[in-house]
């Protein structure tokens, strides 16, 4: 059932899904009704941010491209999870109110925010925020095109410790002409990549990117059973993806332990 299930999604979702997601990737869900986050939302400048946690170690975590929009509950609640295991975390609003939901041609509307107009200074400006609140050790989180934002940040220059991408969407650095492997391979921090069943094969256990990853201490964990999109978006209810929900959760635990 759950294959006639996925199939189902595949078929809603044709019509919708930005070509950074893979064909049957999961479609946002709507806010956890039965959460209520702990953190507290602010501003940097214009920014939208939720910030929890404290200490001298940062997490800095970026959403898909349906941003807070429709998935704030799953987003500040992994953030709050992250939070309590003693890290200050930052969950920044990088689309400024706006999400892919509903859009009729989201690749051109995720390349309306390209690196050099808005990203690349808003990451920057969420790193000083937390080394000016103490932390001296930054790592990053990110989901879909966060994995690029992130990848890039660190390709970039940005003081990044190290990154967790469950299903990446790196080659989001093909939108913008521009080389996906040749920014991987700038990448100088480790870097856990989480893909789903889905997600291109470069990025698992063998291919080239996973393979430049494990060169700087990082590695990849393939989700077969994972649709792309599952661990911010995936139906909780469904006991597959609440298993591995469960289990990239886990992984992304002990990565920062290890690395942050």
């Amino acid at each position: 059932w759950l294959k006639h299930f996925m199939r189902r999604v595949a078929l809603v979702t044709q019509h919708t899904m930005a070509a950074c997601c893979p064909p049957g990737s999961w479609p946002a869900c709507q806010s956890s009704d039965d959460y209520t986050p702990k953190g507290t939302p602010s501003k940097l400048g214009d920014l939208s941010v939720y910030e929890i946690g404290s200490g001298d170690k940062a997490v800095l975590v970026l959403p898909d491209v349906f941003g807070w929009q429709s998935n704030a509950g799953r987003l500040m609640g992994i953030a709050d999870t992250l939070a309590e295991q003693g890290y200050r975390v930052l969950l920044s609003d990088p689309f400024y109110g706006d999400t892919a939901a509903g859009k009729e041609d989201i690749m051109g509307w995720i390349t309306s925010f390209p690196w050099e107009k808005n990203v690349g200074k808003d990451i920057e400006t969420c790193v000083k925020h937390l080394q000016d609140a103490g932390c001296k050790s930054i790592g990053a989180v990110g989901f879909c095109w966060g994995v690029w934002a992130f990848c890039k940040a660190s390709s970039e220059g940005i003081p990044l410790k190290c990154g967790v991408g469950p299903h990446p969407s790196t080659r989001l650095e093909g939108a913008f002409g521009r080389d996906e492997q040749a920014m991987m391979d700038k990448v100088e921090m480790p870097v856990l990549l989480m893909p789903a069943g889905n997600d291109p094969e470069n990025l698992k256990e063998g291919g080239a990117i996973a393979a430049s990853m494990a060169k700087k201490g990082g590695a990849s964990i393939t989700f077969p059973d994972m649709q792309h999109g599952w661990s911010c978006r995936g139906d909780l209810k469904v006991p597959e993806v609440k298993r591995d929900v469960e289990l990239a959760m886990k992984h992304m635990v002990d990565f920062f332990a290890k690395n942050l």
